[in-house]
């Protein structure tokens, strides 16, 4: 008998979510969507929903997702973030991707490589957190001269990755300035210039003309939370830089997590159900083939059945036990949904949106409702 968990992905909401970030953004001449890891476990077949809707450029991790990709779309701007080794260029190069370039010495390499054909870069700049990226304007300025010299060598962008939002704090207005001294001798060129999702809540930067987007694709946007002392140092940095705006839209979570019943029981007072619950009293029990394999413990403290919240008592690698009577073998339950949201499980996991996003339905079956979908519905 087959019971099933799944990851169920509405290109609908999908669709409205696109365009109402391409509307409200559309003082960004280019709309980049962020799809690392597979795009956070949506799948690419969310791809031709983006690309219809406003997204002009995609960025992927590893160079295997952005052949992937262009399998979908023969057209589509595509930017490889993870580092590609030598080899791979011409491979990059035949599937007419954009690679990006981390450091003055990466530049170098390609550059001896004495390619015959076009290659596409992108480069990356440090945002001044001491990650990958080029590291001074003087090395921008060396880089810009190794393109100039090589007609095939193709400079398509220039980007950072912010990781403050500056809503709290004030290490995005570092970030943002660091990036602007860095690339200032590049701005009279027409290419791409891309931040990420920070800039969402801040006004435009002259020089920027590219946004891009990852989880608010989706329906998950930063979680601020709203107490006092977050309000205040909110205040605090608006009154010191008189630049927050906060994005008025209606992003919908555009995917749903349900499973069914695959087993019920009575237990006893006293009776031990899973590794280290007792029964504080006769009960019904249910099982629940999911579990910590896909994201799912019983810290998320209860799903939905029949209408009525059911705790879970007990959890394992491949199965959750929830407390309950009246329940039958296949009866459909609710894990996560637009009732139940996300931020709840945020707050319950103690934890930020894209480590969730990294553990949560990984192997779950997918179903894409509401739109095309670029191969079958179920994967």
């Amino acid at each position: 008998m087959k019971f099933n968990s799944i990851l169920e992905i509405d290109l609908y909401k999908l669709k409205n979510n696109v365009k109402l970030l391409c509307e409200s953004y559309s003082d960004y001449k280019y709309k980049v969507a962020c799809l690392k890891d597979n795009a956070y476990g949506m799948g690419f077949n969310i791809v031709k929903t983006l690309i219809q809707n406003g997204i002009n450029y995609i960025l992927v991790g590893p160079l295997k997702d952005a052949i992937e990709i262009r399998r979908l779309n023969t057209d589509i701007n595509i930017i490889v973030n993870y580092y590609i080794d030598l080899e791979e260029i011409y491979e990059a190069i035949s599937n007419n991707l954009i690679i990006t370039i981390p450091s003055l010495e990466y530049l170098k390499k390609v550059v001896e490589l004495n390619i015959k054909d076009d290659l596409k870069i992108q480069l990356l700049i440090d945002n001044g957190s001491n990650k990958m990226g080029l590291k001074s304007k003087a090395e921008v300025k060396e880089a810009l001269d190794l393109i100039n010299n090589n007609k095939h060598i193709l400079l398509d962008g220039i980007y950072t990755d912010l990781t403050s939002i500056g809503i709290e704090d004030d290490f995005y207005y570092k970030q943002v300035n660091n990036f602007y001294k860095t690339i200032y001798d590049c701005l009279d060129k027409d290419i791409i210039i891309h931040l990420n999702e920070p800039i969402m809540y801040h006004q435009k930067l002259e020089y920027i003309n590219g946004i891009r987007f990852d989880l608010s694709l989706i329906g998950i946007e930063e979680n601020i939370e709203d107490n006092f002392i977050t309000n205040m140092r909110i205040k605090n940095i608006q009154k010191r830089y008189n630049d927050l705006q906060f994005p008025d839209i209606d992003l919908k979570l555009i995917f749903t997590i349900t499973s069914e019943v695959m087993d019920i029981g009575k237990v006893k007072k006293g009776d031990l159900i899973g590794r280290n619950y007792v029964a504080k009293d006769d009960m019904g029990i249910a099982v629940i083939p999911i579990g910590h394999k896909d994201g799912i413990t019983k810290a998320i403290k209860y799903v939905g059945i029949n209408n009525y919240k059911r705790d879970i008592i007990a959890d394992e690698v491949d199965h959750i036990i929830v407390a309950g009577d009246n329940i039958k073998i296949h009866d459909k339950v609710y894990i996560l949904n637009e009732e139940r949201g996300i931020y709840d499980f945020l707050t319950l996991l103690k934890t930020n949106r894209y480590y969730l996003m990294s553990i949560l339905n990984r192997n779950l079956r997918k179903n894409y409702i509401n739109g095309e979908s670029n191969g079958d519905d179920y994967l």
